[in-house]
């Protein structure tokens, strides 16, 4: 009788490793599924983001009177900026990246911080006056950082700055051509102020 139950007992015992394992593999893949949604998520919130701040009639009219100090004046109204556009800009700033060292696409950022400031001040504010703009804002500073891997810069938002410099380097590519510099402009217009509130430089 005390060897049947032995017996049991070593079953239950292999079958139960047997079962933890299984269990904890299905909650290993059950967490990164998890993580890879929050990527996707954040990724999808900052494209509509970017999409909500470029489209915001008060900001057009702030990005087009800048132009227009400049001297710079635009043939037709300013386009409607899409996520899909978005997305389709910061691909092209992935392969743009393969070229340029992101410390390069830092620096160049930098330079027109210093020089698009007032526009990046009024943009700010109107950001900040606009529930749905400070919504989406507050949104992604919830997200999980990412700030424990030593693979990335020394951001608070790794993930979200990298993007916002992929596409603010479109922007600024995209200001050199004659007939995508308006969209050039919103776009660094736009991700200028985001990058100071991620703190990305």
């Amino acid at each position: 009788m005390i060897r049947r139950w032995l017996a049991i007992g070593i079953i239950l015992l292999f079958a139960g490793v047997t079962i933890a394992t299984t269990i904890n593999f299905n909650t290993v893949k059950a967490s990164q599924q998890n993580e890879i949604n929050e990527r996707i998520n954040q990724i999808d919130l900052l494209f509509q983001t970017i999409v909500d701040i470029a489209n915001n009639k008060e900001i057009q009219r702030i990005i087009l009177k800048s132009q227009m100090s400049r001297g710079i004046f635009p043939t037709s109204e300013l386009p409607v900026i899409t996520k899909n556009q978005i997305r389709q800009i910061y691909f092209i700033g992935l392969i743009l990246s393969k070229l340029i060292s992101k410390s390069k696409m830092q620096s160049i950022m930098v330079k027109y911080q210093f020089d698009n400031h007032k526009i990046q001040m009024e943009i700010s504010a109107v950001i900040e006056m606009n529930p749905t703009l400070k919504g989406e804002i507050s949104q992604l500073q919830q997200f999980n950082c990412d700030c424990d891997n030593e693979n990335l810069l020394r951001w608070n938002f790794p993930l979200i700055c990298g993007i916002l410099l992929y596409v603010g380097g479109i922007g600024i590519v995209l200001q050199f051509f004659q007939v995508l510099n308006i969209i050039g402009m919103i776009i660094i217009s736009i991700i200028l102020p985001l990058i100071k509130i991620f703190n990305c430089i």
